[in-house]
């Protein structure tokens, strides 16, 4: 019998380390509430990791029922037969979007092979502003349905980029004016699914990285996401909460806003305590920023207040997305320089373990 979801938020044990995630009302948020903003941009500058409270907000339970419709679609997704799953496996193309199955990417400097499969759908393939991506039918049949996720989590996402806009004295669009819906980008969905390891082969799922988009938003049901405290080298269980996404900021907003904003090292183990037999899926959207954007300091407000050396007109978001993928992927790994070259914007000597 599948567990319920009550169920599995539950089972998470009571006694393993878990990171001080902040939670943070979008109820609050866009009703513009000032002491929330303040706390949504303290939590965006020290751990770039927090709880969004999606419940009693129009948007919030828009994308939280649109969650539950995806949870279904991704867990019959991968139980299609998996050369089906394999047909969508566009790598060899140098494409980030399509089928990654277990073991096609590394998670060290050495090569390790990680333990995910993975599904990413393209938001401009299902909004028609690129040529359609060949996909199963189960996909194809849920066009409807993916296009409107897409829609929830953008209206949450403009919510969230106007508000740290204006926390850091910038105007209100500074940051949704890189990140229109209907311009070609990297945006997508994910799909994840983590099968449980045999005890005695149990290694790292995914290695530590930085995302490098804008805002991830994620949802879990049971753990296995850690985040790595900072200036530490802790490593802490993100606790899964019903009624609520979690939200990280990535490496594109360390750039926009001159390293104000903290993209936080993190990774993927095994689930705690019982969860460990389960099977973890996980949902995803990545926020990317346009392609034709540059990767440098927005001007004005705090940001401009930021002593550093001069930039250079920075590259594009388009041959970013590319560097950072490919650097993961099996057959484009050339050991720890590409590795490294992959990690993110903290992607430097490690603390000592």
């Amino acid at each position: 019998m599948i567990p319920s979801n009550e169920e599995l938020f539950a089972s998470f044990p009571a006694d393993v380390p878990t990171a001080p995630l902040v939670t943070i009302s979008l109820k609050k948020i866009v009703s513009d509430d000032v002491h929330e903003r303040e706390r949504l941009f303290e939590a965006s500058k020290s751990l770039g990791f927090f709880y969004l409270d999606l419940r009693e907000c129009t948007d919030g339970e828009s994308l939280l029922k649109g969650s539950d419709k995806m949870f279904d679609l991704n867990e019959k997704f991968y139980h299609l037969p998996i050369d089906e799953k394999r047909k969508y496996d566009f790598a060899a193309k140098g494409m980030y979007f399509g089928y990654k199955g277990i073991g096609a990417e590394v998670i060290d400097g050495k090569g390790t092979k990680d333990k995910n499969e993975i599904y990413n759908i393209s938001k401009d393939d299902i909004l028609s502003i690129s040529d359609p991506l060949p996909a199963p039918e189960l996909i194809n049949s849920n066009r409807p349905n993916l296009s409107s996720y897409i829609h929830a989590n953008n209206a949450v996402l403009t919510t969230l980029f106007t508000s740290l806009a204006t926390s850091l004295q910038l105007p209100d669009s500074t940051f949704t004016s890189l990140h229109r819906i209907g311009s070609p980008s990297g945006c997508h969905i994910r799909f994840i699914r983590t099968p449980p390891q045999p005890a005695n082969e149990r290694s790292l799922a995914l290695g530590e990285h930085t995302d490098f988009g804008s805002l991830t938003i994620l949802f879990n049901r049971i753990g296995g996401l850690q985040v790595r405290l900072p200036d530490t080298s802790s490593w802490v269980y993100v606790r899964p909460m019903p009624g609520c996404a979690i939200i990280n900021l990535g490496d594109a907003m360390v750039k926009f806003s001159a390293g104000i904003l903290r993209s936080n090292m993190h990774r993927v183990v095994a689930p705690p305590g019982a969860q460990e037999e389960m099977v973890r899926y996980s949902l995803v959207y990545f926020s990317r920023p346009e392609y034709d954007v540059k990767m440098k300091r927005v001007d004005g407000g705090l940001v401009g207040q930021v002593a550093t050396d001069a930039e250079t007109e920075g590259e594009s978001t388009r041959d970013w997305l590319k560097r950072r993928h490919q650097g993961r992927k099996v057959q484009f790994f050339k050991g720890a320089e590409s590795w490294e070259g992959a990690m993110g914007t903290e992607a430097k000597p490690q603390i000592a373990v």
